[in-house]
């Protein structure tokens, strides 16, 4: 017999994310900045700046993503 709650669960994904913020003067400002962008995205894994173009710093990220299921 199959139990019917597992049936409708959600499933998670995981997904790479690129994107820039401008730098803070402040390394939590900083932080607290790419981890509030990141969450428009899914819940970050993880991420780390993999480069900075004047007051540009380019973000890699991957972040887990909750896929409904169908109805």
């Amino acid at each position: 017999m199959k139990n019917s709650t597992a049936d409708h669960s959600p499933s998670l994904t995981t997904k790479f994310v690129q994107m820039t913020v401008e730098l803070q003067s402040s390394g939590i400002d900083l932080r607290n900045e790419i981890e509030a962008q990141l969450q428009s995205y899914g819940e970050p894994l993880r991420w780390a700046i993999t480069s900075v173009e004047g007051i540009t710093a380019h973000i890699e990220a991957v972040v887990t993503v909750v896929d409904p299921q169908p109805l």
